[in-house]
Formats: structure tokens, C-alpha cells, sequence
């Protein structure tokens, strides 16, 4: 879809990105106010009429700052899209393998709290996530967003179960602590990555490498004693 094309109310900007379920458009309403379209791929539209979409259903119950509000649906007959507000940035995946952005003990801190934040606002809702990836997370160098909820669910639908967005956060703070490490990889990340034990016990029960976590906001709280940027935060594991 060209720049300047006409959907509904919109005009599009240009295509940010697709996925498995769709395409995603960057596009302005009348007002001149940036939005995401996203259209879904035609074979799973005639699969799933409009009202089997979960993540429409989804979406419309949630409100919260980490979260892209649904604005509205179109359907027209270049397809059937969701408006979304737009949020600014780029994806972590975009950071770590196109800007090579090393990130911080800092910028860890406040991605990974907000993240965990969301997650305690999504799970009290009985939603899961169940795609947190780091093609699915915006950062600004402020906020942080969780986006495509194409794949959510309500927990115990489908088998959902928050263990699953818990291991998803898991890999993600990964990606994120590897960004600044310049070794060779040889082993597991726990030999590989010099991290206290307080932030290895947190990866490891993310990981059901250890005792998992009960609810989310047990999970969140561990998570700000383990990676504040406060606390002792490297092991030198050569010792011991």
C-alpha cells in the first residue's frame, strides 16, 4: 500500500513492519494525528469474521500508558484493519540488530519495571500476553510499549497461563543484558553473563529454572530488588 492512500478516515504514511497475522501502516487521521493501521492478512479474516478476534475483544477492555489503545475498525475493500494509537520509538529487536544500542543497567531497570508493570495491569484483568517478544515491545528512551496482541488470550483459554508471558520477560531481559557483552559464546547464559545472584535467581524463576513466581506482582517486586540500579550488580564467578 503506497504512500497517500486513502483508508477510512486515514492516510497512510508508510508500512512499518508485518507479522504472521498481518501488516502494519503508519498513517494520520483528518487532524493530522499519527495512528497504526493494521490489516489483517485476507485468508485469516475470511477464517475469523470480526467478531472472533480476540485481540479486538482484548484491546477494548485495557487502558494503560504501555498498551496502544484500540481507536476504531475499518473495513474496506482493501481489507479489514484495526486503528491503534500510535507509540512512539522503535522495537528492541530494532535496537539490538539494527542501531546496535548497548543497553544500560538503567535503561534495563525502567524497560524491564514498566514491562512487569504491564504485566501485573494485563494479568488482574485475566488477560495473557502470550507473544512478548522483542519484536513486540517500543521504546522511546522514556516509555516502553507492549504491542500485537494478536496472540493474547484470556487465561486458561486455549491453555493460556501467565508462566508463559513470566518466561517471554525471561528472554527478553536476555536479549537486553547480552547487548553489552563481548564474549564468545561457549555456554549457558548463567556461566556466560557476570550477574549477581539476586538477578540470576529473578532469570532463573522467569525461566521455571527455579521455583516460579505465584502471582505477577510477586514477580514485579523481585524484579525491582534484583535490578535496581542501586545494588551491587556484577558476580565475578571465577571466584568460588
Amino acid at each position: 500500500m503506497t504512500a497517500g492512500k486513502r483508508i477510512g478516515d486515514y492516510t497512510v504514511d508508510t508500512k512499518l513492519g508485518s507479522g504472521r497475522y498481518g501488516v502494519c501502516f503508519l498513517a494520520r487521521d483528518s487532524h493530522g494525528e499519527k495512528v497504526v493501521l493494521k490489516r489483517f492478512r485476507r485468508r485469516l479474516f475470511q477464517k475469523n469474521p470480526p467478531g472472533s478476534h480476540h485481540e479486538a475483544v482484548i484491546l477494548s477492555g485495557l487502558d494503560h500508558p504501555s498498551i496502544p489503545e484500540l481507536l476504531g475498525v475499518v473495513h474496506e475493500r482493501e481489507g479489514y484493519f484495526f486503528v491503534l494509537k500510535y507509540m512512539p520509538g522503535h522495537t528492541l529487536r530494532q535496537l539490538l540488530f539494527r542501531e546496535h544500542h548497548i543497553f544500560t543497567e538503567e535503561d534495563i531497570f525502567r524497560i524491564g519495571a514498566q514491562l512487569s508493570e504491564a504485566l501485573v495491569y494485563i494479568h488482574s484483568r485475566s488477560v495473557v500476553h502470550g507473544d512478548l517478544s522483542i519484536s513486540n515491545i517500543v521504546d522511546d528512551g522514556h516509555r516502553t510499549g507492549l504491542l500485537d496482541f494478536g496472540l493474547a488470550r484470556y487465561r486458561g483459554e486455549d491453555g493460556a497461563a501467565y508462566d508463559l508471558d513470566y518466561a517471554c520477560l525471561g528472554n527478553v531481559l536476555l536479549y537486553l543484558l547480552y547487548s553489552g557483552w563481548h564474549g564468545r559464546r561457549c555456554g549457558a547464559w548463567y556461566d556466560e553473563l557476570d550477574l549477581n545472584a539476586d538477578k540470576e535467581l529473578f532469570l532463573r524463576r522467569l525461566l521455571r529454572l527455579d521455583r516460579g513466581f505465584t502471582h505477577t506482582e510477586q514477580m514485579r517486586d523481585a524484579f525491582l530488588v534484583a535490578f535496581s540500579p542501586h545494588t551491587e550488580t556484577y558476580t565475578d564467578k571465577s571466584k568460588g
